[in-house]
């Protein structure tokens, strides 16, 4: 699933430091034109106001308009605290690797 707020939070992140020192601007510009052409696209999200940073908000409102099973972040303090939304269960991506690995 994704959305434009996704894709823009992806392009953003992309160009920090840490993570242009790991990932180089090209590859990260390919892996968001092919997150476009592969994933589920949602339009319309609900207005949603649950999470303690406001700015994750519509991460919510992209898992419960897109009916999904799991949303896996790296976002300890506020996402993964919350643990479930509605039926979307919050994950670690750790967690969510073991459970493919199972």
């Amino acid at each position: 699933l994704s959305c434009e707020l996704h894709i823009d939070e992806l392009r953003r992140v992309t160009r920090y430091p840490k993570l242009r020192s790991l990932v180089p601007p090209h590859m990260a510009g390919n892996v968001v034109n092919d997150l476009r052409g592969l994933a589920v696209w949602i339009e319309r999200l609900p207005t949603i106001d649950l999470c303690r940073d406001p700015t994750d908000n519509y991460l919510l409102a992209l898992a419960q308009a897109g009916e999904a099973d799991y949303l896996v972040t790296g976002d300890k303090a506020d996402l993964l605290s919350m643990q479930q939304h509605r039926k979307t269960r919050i994950v670690a991506v750790r967690h969510f690797a073991e459970m493919l690995s199972a």
